[in-house]
């Protein structure tokens, strides 16, 4: 177990940095983000760690705050602190790796968007899976009126889908609010590969194509994954492949 501290009050994220045996000094890191209510022991984040690693990458992941094994409760998460913690680990292995490229999932894409959009030099690419761009339109949408009329009276709610339950606290969605759609899109550059369930319903693939047609970034790739859902967790193979390929054609310049 490996921890880094982020902020006052003692926080931190668990981390986990593995390198390839046949490489002492990797030139690169791959950065995995989790989604909302996951962690970094997740099946496609564990499963593209092996890839990368037999790849020739260093590989590097962590458990925003509220999550798995870093500090924290799932009522603090917020953007605004998700992103904290992913611009404090990318900040750690810009001291260790020339080139980093980040793997944002669901609202680790957006996370991920964000950390570029505001540093556009930290990261070489980013590899989006099913990105949450709109995470607040999607939260308001699937708590409904009476949902967030409950949230802002108590303070809390719970989310259930068919992966997860959990509970969510008001300063998330009222946080959320602030990273809007049009305000990433205006600061964005970074050349980026987008990988799409066209079956996700929960993360709908238009924000996906709405943000490829719209962005300036280049080059700017978005792959429909046809009868995939949210976490492309059955696909997790063609996602390799079409990041490792979208990487080296970076690195012949194409």
């Amino acid at each position: 177990m490996a921890r880094l501290s982020v902020g006052a009050g003692g926080d931190y994220v668990d981390y986990t940095l593995s390198c390839p045996p046949s490489c002492d000094n990797p030139d690169s890191v791959v950065v995995y983000v989790h989604g909302f209510a996951s962690h970094q022991r997740g099946e496609k984040a564990m499963y593209l760690g092996e890839r990368f690693v037999a790849r020739g990458d260093a590989y590097l992941t962590f458990d925003l705050r509220g999550h798995g094994a870093s500090s924290g409760t799932m009522t603090d998460l917020t953007v605004t602190r998700g992103l904290a913690d992913v611009e404090a680990i990318l900040a750690w292995a810009q001291q260790r790796f020339p080139r980093i490229a980040v793997i944002g999932s669901s609202l680790g894409g957006q996370l991920a968007a964000w950390a570029a959009a505001r540093d556009p030099k930290r990261i070489m690419a980013n590899l989006l899976i099913a990105p949450a761009f709109s995470f607040y339109e999607n939260r308001v949408r699937d708590l409904g009126p009476e949902g967030m009329a409950r949230l802002q009276a108590e303070g809390y709610s719970v989310v259930r889908n068919e992966w997860v339950t959990t509970t969510i606290g008001r300063d998330l969605v009222s946080d959320a609010e602030g990273y809007g759609f049009d305000r990433l899109l205006a600061a964005y550059r970074t050349p980026t590969l987008i990988l799409h369930g066209t079956n996700d319903s929960t993360v709908p693939l238009a924000g996906s194509i709405e943000f490829a047609s719209r962005s300036s970034a280049r080059p700017l790739e978005l792959v429909a994954i046809a009868g995939g859902d949210h976490r492309l967790s059955d696909h997790k193979a063609v996602l390799f492949d079409y990041m490792a390929g979208f990487l080296d054609r970076l690195d012949r310049g194409g």
